[in-house]
């Protein structure tokens, strides 16, 4: 089952639950890869810069630090296919992508600050489901 990400403001939190209940079918591992609370939080770091502009409305700023959330996301994945698993899953880059192509930056900082809530929402699902039946 693939999970359908629309990203908008009353379903990403649910859709965060439902990615996490995905990826749990397999344990949290792809091949001999396990994804770890410190792998999903490292994730969720590399937001808090990009949350920080958002939050202050330094507009000047988004697009290096959705590339360097980017950056991370694509490097993270390279390391450990439990992580690009999640990445994909999660449409991380896809949603970065549409949120580096809004021009209006009202609109751009509303997509900012509920992609990092919708990190939150993966991290925050990841710890109710890791170890659970």
């Amino acid at each position: 089952m693939t999970v359908e990400i629309t990203f908008k403001r009353k379903r990403y939190v649910s859709e965060a639950q439902e990615v996490i209940k995905e990826l749990k079918t397999s344990g949290f591992r792809v091949g001999k890869d396990t994804l770890t609370s410190t792998q999903i939080h490292n994730l969720l770091a590399s937001t808090t810069p990009l949350y920080d502009a958002a939050r202050t409305q330094r507009s000047e700023s988004y697009d290096d630090r959705i590339s360097v959330t980017r950056i991370n996301a694509v490097y993270q994945s390279g390391r450990n296919q439990a992580v690009k698993k999640l990445v994909i899953s999660s449409k991380m880059l896809i949603i970065l992508e549409i949120i580096t192509r809004e021009k209006d930056l009202k609109k751009k900082r509303e997509y900012i600050l509920r992609f990092c809530k919708y990190m939150e929402a993966l991290v925050a699902y990841f710890k109710f489901y890791e170890g659970q039946d």
